[in-house]
């Protein structure tokens, strides 16, 4: 029942067009009980009854009859082919913009592969449920019925002896169908696992071919493709085992009829037309029952996709704006994180973070691997939200602010660079589409990469590759960075954005930075002292605490995590380790 409200929600739109293909389907059926009656006719008034006058007549019904059947057999697909094709097609589109709203938490649970699936292959599913099987569905019960009404009308007695198989064909339809369920639930599970193998390893190609696992990885699709066809292949093997039972039942019934009619035409119940009207309408039996083996099995995959596409469709984000959110589009860029803390599946990631960035400041964070640092400024966009504690904006809890409001105002340059498959001005430009040319070489020169870009072979125009195949980590930087200015936004975020590039690369984007006429509120995440030194205010973090703060000179005279790292990078190893075991020894 979930499926089928499903359904009417889904296919609300094309409702009337749905009907009207189904009534089509009606005249279409009803007209394929003429010609048993007109033949029938044909027999036992022109050539039994000598009334040749009919001949022409009859005739010519049958012609007329068949190309009108035709012509509305053909109108009937084409209304339930494009109603069907428009419901999915918004289905399609409403499920990706789900996607796009749900969670960075959701994207952790589930596989790319999967989701990938769910948009193609089990929404074709759907859409081949509805555009024919569901018209077959209604045709052989329209066909049955009107059969079995016609026979019990002209032999009622003849009408029972050919139901004689139906129970055996129900159990049988039953049993398929319980069957077949899991089977297709698996079939359905190795194809989204062959996807996401599929999917992997062309975008992870680089990384195969350095660490030569070109043959380890097809040995691992090998064993994927073998998986999905072994389930593929057992699906219908199960399949194969009750189908022709039943549509040898059906077959049976012609049997039956034969000689049972044959019978009681010699005995003089029925006459010889009536026995051809049985005949050919036999299909009217044969059809329903046989088409019962086929109908179960694709029912079961329709409801193994229509099951998962609803995981989706039902899908709730965590995250989401508050009913009448605060507008953001004034706010200065005060950012201030009270007592924040968060935990993911009990792992307590922070603990009891304070720190504050005025408006125009630039404030750095810096910390080992793992310590929290980008959950911290993910926090910032409400990627995510504190488990305790608020993270404020212009003293406002960003929680009160509309979703797409707030980050409308912050601009981002993730340490995980992703450029799309477009132009690099169109990547540049992704946060704000409408931005001229000028702005754009603006923003890339403040990110030096106006200089590498230009030298590319259609300069701004030039298209990248997928997540930027054919551009070093440094160039896919420094157009990430491009992008994140060019969103012109009061609060910047900067995850590890210079780790690529050299010193004089970073050194000539910091000064660039500095002497940019719209001081933006700046995070910046970073592992080189040469990236924070100049910072306002120095945040370290240490197992998801605050260690240390302050400036780069005050971090010094501290003599922690921060004297310790910038000892190292200086190549006073000595110093550096003098410091480490002062930590350690504080910390014990």
């Amino acid at each position: 029942m979930e499926a089928i409200k499903w359904i009417l929600q889904m296919a609300n739109k094309d409702l009337k067009r749905i009907l009207f293909g189904v009534l089509l389907t009606f005249i279409t059926t009803g007209a394929a009980f003429i010609y048993p009656v007109i033949y029938s006719r044909i027999i036992d008034d022109v050539i039994v009854g000598g009334q040749m006058n009919l001949l022409v007549p009859l005739f010519s019904a049958v012609v007329i009859i068949a190309l009108m059947r035709s012509l509305v057999y053909y109108w009937q697909s084409w209304v339930m082919e494009s109603a069907t094709q428009n419901s999915i097609k918004r289905l399609r589109l409403y499920l990706y913009e789900k996607l796009e709203k749900l969670d960075q938490g959701y994207y952790g649970e589930n596989r790319t592969g999967d989701l990938m699936m769910k948009l193609t292959g089990d929404l074709d599913w759907v859409r081949h449920f509805l555009a024919w099987i569901v018209p077959n569905v209604i045709t052989n019960v329209v066909l049955l019925i009107a059969t079995l009404t016609i026979f019990f009308f002209t032999s009622p007695l003849l009408t029972v002896c050919s139901l004689v198989f139906a129970p055996v064909t129900t159990f049988a339809s039953m049993k398929l169908r319980k069957v077949l369920r899991p089977l297709h639930d698996r079939v359905r599970e190795e194809s989204s696992r062959l996807n996401i193998t599929v999917q992997e390893n062309i975008s992870g190609n680089r990384v195969v071919k350095a660490f030569c696992r070109e043959d380890f990885e097809i040995k691992n699709f090998e064993e994927r493709n073998i998986a999905y066809c072994d389930a593929s292949i057992n699906s219908v093997r199960t399949w194969w085992k009750y189908g022709p039972y039943i549509s040898g039942i059906g077959s049976s019934m012609t049997v039956v009829l034969l000689v049972l009619g044959g019978i009681f035409v010699i005995n003089g119940n029925i006459t010889l037309g009536q026995l051809t009207l049985f005949l050919n309408l036999a299909w009217g039996l044969n059809g329903p029952i046989s088409l019962i083996a086929n109908v179960v099995n694709d029912h079961q995959r329709f409801m193994a996709s229509v099951d998962k596409i609803m995981t989706i469709y039902y899908a709730q984000p965590d995250i989401v704006s508050p009913e009448n959110g605060q507008d953001a589009s004034d706010i200065k860029g005060d950012i201030e994180f009270k007592n924040v803390s968060f935990t993911v599946s009990g792992n307590q990631i922070l603990k009891d973070i304070n720190f504050h960035a005025k408006p125009g400041q630039t404030v750095a964070i810096m910390g080992p691997t793992g310590s929290g640092k980008t959950t911290l400024v993910s926090m910032i966009s409400r990627f995510m939200d504190p488990i305790q504690g608020s993270v404020c904006i212009d003293g406002v809890d960003i929680r009160e602010y509309n979703l797409g409001s707030l980050r409308s105002r912050i601009g981002m340059a993730m340490q995980d660079v992703f450029l799309f498959s477009d132009t690099v001005d169109s990547n540049i430009a992704y946060g704000k589409f409408d931005a001229e040319d000028e702005w754009v070489h603006e923003c890339a020169v403040d990110a030096d990469a106006d200089s590498f870009i230009k030298r590319m072979p259609y300069g701004y125009d030039t298209i990248v590759g997928e997540r930027g195949v054919g551009l070093s980590g440094g160039q896919r930087q420094r157009i990430s960075l491009a992008r994140a200015l060019a969103y012109d936004s009061p609060i910047l975020i900067l995850d590890d954005t210079t780790s690529a590039v050299d010193m004089e690369t970073e050194e000539y984007i910091q000064g660039r930075l500095k002497a940019r006429k719209k001081k933006a509120t700046t995070i910046i995440i970073a592992q080189r002292i040469s990236s924070v030194r100049e910072a306002d205010c120095i945040y370290i973090i240490e197992d998801g605490r605050v260690s240390e703060f302050g400036t780069h000179k005050e971090l010094l005279e501290k003599k922690g995590y921060y004297y310790g790292i910038y000892c190292l990078q200086q190549g006073l190893t000595e110093d550096a380790r003098a410091a480490k075991a002062g930590e350690v020894k504080s910390n014990g």
